[in-house]
């Protein structure tokens, strides 16, 4: 049999995974990928470039048509589940052909999720077993079987709620991420390797989907890592290709074991050698854990703060303060790492003056970089639970939130209606560039910018902040700059074929324009 995946934005680890896993089950998988530069909802998004040249969720059903799919899978992450319904409501006018949904978003919201009629099962949980059964019952004609762990049916006048399989333990068991199905369409991700070592996390922060593992596999073990041998002998793999500059581990946590790193140093120095970069918690470093990481050779860890408000931080089940975080930025400092930190905007009772006291924090430890991102409410979390009781969101947004309507109404500032909670959020709008700035200013043009007011004279907005981010990610690695550069102009070739196939007829090449040069 035959699945047809289909996603847009980055290279999707998940949708890997699962190809892999079907393909060692003996099907065929295939992947339409769509990179979508000017309507992500993650950059400066433009609705006028997004029509003109990006393809509609009618073509894009077109392309998925064309591969002759058994079964239609969607991953869908919040930002991009209104996008994946369109699309699979412009495929189900094309054929009935049996269309699932997993990812974040719907395992976060699968009651809601099933009531979509374009949708005819959802995954709940890790995919693989789920996936393979339903292809089963595809290939036996029988799609309409309801008793597939980790899925959700539309029954008659009642939804079927399946019970989740156990986890899967050992890691090392799976096959390797199938990564060519995103290379053969876009080469670039091949320059930055993307790669998990582990799944799971140890820590249930209430803004994060982690918070929803109790409910989906209570008594269950989150964390289980795959062997140092396991990993490094896949890097191995596609390091003979000769493509790879840079390795990056999307581990919540990479750092999680020492004595595991401690291995992993040694092997991944002999026999890989590349710089790599990973995530880190201020609770998950130490001393030994940063000399760990610096024998391996790590260019950048990526620090995890989210918030200097250690009562912020206490109300959102996440451990933390500003002595971890100067603590753990010390000892990346003394061993010769970069790091930058993740900062979340927006979060329930944070004010302005929390975003200032933080700003001065980060202008003392001053990090290659701050990643800033809005406070975001994913479905199934406990802090949507609590911005309801807290009166941020009322039933109305979250029912939005829960069908993927409004994408871009999930950032705080946005979502949030107007008040006191607004005119906080729009002050802290007015500071958000200096988070982005911060790295790229001295320590005295900060200071001077905060406390004299002047930062309300600075432009501001999303594009903005993206020149600014661009700018950092230019002066980085060269890794870094040939994966920028060769997206860029991979995405420029995608709307020249949109372009093409619009404005020429079929019967002048107009229709072949898009296989001759995607992916080039």
């Amino acid at each position: 049999m035959r699945v047809t995946f289909v996603t847009s934005g980055l290279e999707h680890l998940g949708i890997a995974a699962l190809s892999a896993y079907a393909k060692a089950q003996g099907h065929e998988t295939a992947l339409v990928y769509e990179p979508k530069p000017f309507s992500s909802n993650s950059g400066p998004d433009s609705p006028f470039f997004a029509r003109l040249l990006e393809p509609t969720p009618e073509e894009t059903a077109q392309r998925v048509i064309a591969t002759k799919p058994d079964v239609i899978a969607f991953s869908s992450y919040t930002i991009t589940h209104r996008w994946s319904i369109e699309v699979a409501r412009a495929l189900k006018r094309l054929s009935p052909t049996p269309i699932v949904f997993g990812g974040p978003h719907v395992s976060g919201a699968p009651e809601v999720s099933i009531r979509e009629e374009s949708i005819d099962a959802v995954v709940e949980g890790e995919g693989e077993g789920a996936l393979i059964d339903l292809l089963e019952c595809a290939e036996k004609d029988r799609f309409g079987r309801t008793d597939v762990a980790n899925t959700w049916f539309r029954g008659d006048g009642a939804t079927i709620r399946n019970p989740v399989r156990p986890l899967i333990a050992d890691l090392d068991s799976l096959p390797w991420l199938d990564k060519q199905i995103f290379y053969d369409q876009m080469p670039a991700f091949e320059r930055e390797f993307y790669v998990i070592s582990r799944r799971g996390c140890p820590f249930r922060c209430s803004f994060c989907e982690y918070s929803i593992f109790p409910k989906q596999y209570p008594g269950e073990k989150p964390v289980r890592r795959r062997s140092v041998e396991n990993v490094i002998t896949e890097l191995e793999h596609w390091m003979a290709r000769g493509n790879i500059r840079k390795v990056f581990f999307w581990d919540a946590i990479f750092t999680l074991d020492v004595h595991w790193v401690r291995e992993f140093a040694k092997a991944y120095r002999e026999r890989v050698g590349l710089p790599f970069e990973c995530y880190t918690h201020p609770h998950a470093m130490s001393r030994d854990m940063a000399e760990a990481l610096a024998d391996a050779g790590c260019s950048m860890v990526r620090v995890g703060v989210q918030s200097v408000n250690s009562d912020t931080l206490a109300e959102m089940e996440r451990k933390g303060d500003q002595e971890k975080v100067r603590t753990t930025v010390d000892h990346l400092h003394e061993v010769g790492i970069n790091y930058s930190l993740d900062h979340i905007l927006g979060l329930p009772g944070e004010g302005p003056d929390d975003q200032k006291n933080a700003l001065r924090f980060y202008n003392e430890v001053r990090p290659a970089r701050i990643v800033v991102h809005w406070m975001t409410y994913l479905p199934g979390t406990t802090g949507l639970d609590r911005a309801v009781g807290d009166g941020i969101l009322t039933q109305e947004q979250v029912d939005r939130i829960l069908a993927g309507d409004q994408t871009e109404g999930f950032e705080a500032p946005r979502l949030v209606g107007p008040g006191a909670h607004q005119r906080a959020l729009e002050e802290i709008r007015r500071l958000e560039v200096l988070f982005d700035l911060l790295p790229l200013a001295s320590q005295r043009t900060i200071t001077w910018l905060l406390e004299s007011g002047a930062y309300r004279r600075l432009p501001r907005g999303m594009a903005v902040r993206q020149v600014l981010a661009l700018a950092l990610a230019l002066a980085g690695d060269s890794a870094t700059r040939e994966r920028i550069f060769t997206i860029l102009g991979a995405a420029a070739r995608g709307a020249l074929d949109t372009t093409r196939r619009r404005v020429l007829p079929a019967s002048l090449g107009g229709g072949e324009a898009l296989a001759d040069t995607r992916g080039g």
